[in-house]
């Protein structure tokens, strides 16, 4: 009998295949060239990729205070023992233990995490993996929908499955990913985060995503689960904002990530037209919360936090036009909490520009 994610790696193959089938016929009967010639899938590259990157990723058995214990994924990112994985998989743990790939089993010691971008940084004995090649970072923001994506995890403490899929698109983290500590009203997104049809399952989150040259695209994070309990599309954290933010977690660091001190919304044409606003995107401020920059400035919002359209719209910082809450956020990823910023607002019809200074993301009890 074959295992439950074999079962499903061969349902989601078949499923690529005859969507293919679909749209060449739809396209030779509209007198064009078929779209796709060939087979979808190579076994031969997968197999290869797969053995080449399966010694770099491990399992991560996490115990904690309450005596209970807790598994996830992680993987090499470099050759000075340094394994990356989600926070959430080592929040409030006590210890962990790193499984490798032949075997052996080494403690791991809790370096920096970042829960903004569900990031965390493991560190182990270098000198006991000097065997092992460390898989590479890709270029996130070069993705495209349609391109192979790959993950290797420990789906229920089976170490080093795959599972074959594509990027279905780059875009914004659902509700459960956002960070949501300091209070649910609450919630920062994290940019640009890799949707994939890839299978992930509860004991992949912290493993890579790879694309077809064996580079880390992502780190698995999350999978959206229909009400029946079927596994839907997954999420990955992407391989840019790993990049930016290891020097921090390299030092031990839990970071904290800038903020406005505001609860904003991405304009729409639609939203615009609802709140009777002549922008047609940017960041509408639904509520200014108190003791933050956004006050300190005097930003102005939603009196009614929804619907009145009498809040600032925000379309530009720093002279570079926001079309939504996530390209705010994804910018102010490359700043620090302290730091200036100057905001170009859309208020009572008239832009004027604002100063700002960015405090830090509350965390849990501020």
């Amino acid at each position: 009998m074959r295992s439950p994610i074999v079962a499903a790696l061969a349902v989601g193959v078949l499923i690529v295949l005859l969507v293919g089938v679909a749209i060449g016929v739809l396209a030779e009967r509209r007198g064009e060239p078929p779209i796709a010639t060939g087979p979808t899938y190579d076994e031969a590259a997968v197999t290869s990729l797969f053995e080449a990157a399966a010694p770099s990723v491990v399992e991560l058995i996490v115990h904690r205070a309450d005596g209970s214990t807790d598994t996830g994924a992680g993987f090499f990112v470099d050759s000075d023992g340094h394994v990356v994985t989600n926070s959430h998989v080592v929040d409030g743990a006590m210890s962990v233990d790193v499984s490798l790939a032949d075997g052996r089993i080494l403690d791991g010691t809790l370096l920096g995490s970042s829960p903004s971008d569900d990031l965390a940084l493991i560190a182990v004995d270098a000198g006991q993996v000097t065997d092992i090649e460390p898989l590479k970072l890709a270029d996130s923001s070069a993705l495209k929908s349609g391109q192979l994506a790959i993950a290797i995890g420990s789906p229920f403490r089976m170490q080093n499955f795959l599972s074959v899929g594509i990027v279905a698109g780059v875009g914004d983290s659902p509700a459960l990913l956002r960070d949501r500590r300091a209070a649910p009203a609450l919630q920062r997104p994290i940019p640009n985060m890799v949707w994939t049809d890839a299978a992930l399952l509860p004991g992949n989150s912290g493993g890579p995503l790879l694309n077809s040259n064996g580079e880390v695209i992502g780190v698995t994070s999350a999978v959206q689960i229909s009400a029946q309990g079927d596994f839907g599309i997954g999420f990955a954290v992407p391989s840019n904002i790993l990049a930016g933010l290891m020097p921090r977690l390299m030092e031990s660091e839990l970071v904290s990530r800038p903020w406005l001190g505001i609860r904003g919304t991405s304009i729409t044409p639609d939203i615009s037209a609802a709140l009777g606003i002549s922008a047609e995107s940017g960041v509408y401020i639904r509520e200014v919360i108190p003791n933050t920059g956004a006050s300190d400035a005097r930003l102005r919002d939603d009196p009614f936090q929804s619907a009145s359209g009498r809040g600032d719209v925000i379309v530009a910082v720093d002279g570079r036009k926001i079309n939504s809450v996530s390209e705010m956020v994804d910018y102010f990823n490359t700043l620090l909490p302290g730091d200036d910023v100057t905001l170009t607002v859309l208020r009572d019809g008239a832009e004027r520009t604002i100063a700002v200074t960015l405090g830090g993301w509350p965390a849990p009890g501020n």
